[in-house]
């Protein structure tokens, strides 16, 4: 495996305790640098489960999502950076403002306490929403993710199929972070917008996130070392 592979690979703890959280991740220790923390995890655990994590050596993407009005995203995010989070979401659907509050936010903050400051990407459209057959699911991503840009965040997450299309209209120093990876051959379970982890990388993917395939295996850490080598041949160092 390519340190490239390695850093461009994020594995989903979606457990709903820390126990088993923990229990995951301290089989991926020198494999993986980043994992993330979603609603499930951080609703059960809260703060502590970023803590025990970058205690562990792992970088966090905190996955919550914010959306709510400006003033709220704003403290949200503030709260995140003192967390030492290295990359957090909001929905980017969300208002201008409310996008803007967090971009601002998170540099204000990171300033402030002159730490590094985490990236902030926008959600565009889950993976687990069903192609409709036509131009929709992109055009919308598209629209969202330029949304997202102007406001002046670092990126954006969406599926493999929209990635190409936001990385030649946004460009290349705008952040991909595509989800819904599986192995070849792999079941899609609930997402619909899946893609294989070459697939994704090709289509301009910074980051992928993988969940089930490395955490439900009998050996996650041999399923992500599985998935770092189908990565590697199409990462570009």
């Amino acid at each position: 495996m390519t340190p490239a592979a390695a850093h461009r690979l994020i594995v989903a703890l979606d457990a709903d305790t820390l126990t088993g959280a923990l229990r995951v991740a301290r089989r991926l220790r020198g494999v993986v640098r980043c994992v993330k923390i979603g609603s499930v995890l951080f609703t059960a655990e809260g703060p502590a489960a970023i803590r025990r994590m970058r205690a562990l050596g792992f970088d966090v993407f905190l996955d919550l999502k914010f959306h709510d009005i400006p003033s709220t995203v704003e403290r949200s995010c503030r709260a995140a950076v003192r967390h030492r989070v290295a990359m957090l979401t909001v929905h980017a659907s969300g208002q201008m403002a409310m996008l803007q509050a967090a971009a601002r936010s998170v540099r204000a903050e990171a300033g402030r306490l002159r730490v590094r400051r985490p990236r902030v990407v926008g959600v565009t459209v889950l993976t687990s929403v069903e192609p409709d057959g036509s131009r929709r699911l992109r055009s919308r991503a598209l629209t969202l993710a330029t949304q997202a840009q102007r406001a002046g965040l670092d990126g954006v997450v969406c599926s493999v199929q929209e990635a190409s299309l936001v990385r030649r209209r946004l460009g290349k120093s705008f952040v991909i972070v595509c989800p819904g990876i599986r192995p070849r051959g792999a079941q899609a379970g609930d997402q619909h917008r899946i893609a294989a982890p070459g697939e994704a990388i090709a289509s301009g993917a910074d980051f992928l996130v993988v969940g089930r395939p490395i955490t439900q295996a009998a050996d996650p850490r041999e399923a992500a070392c599985r998935m770092l080598d189908e990565m590697k041949g199409a990462c570009v160092c």
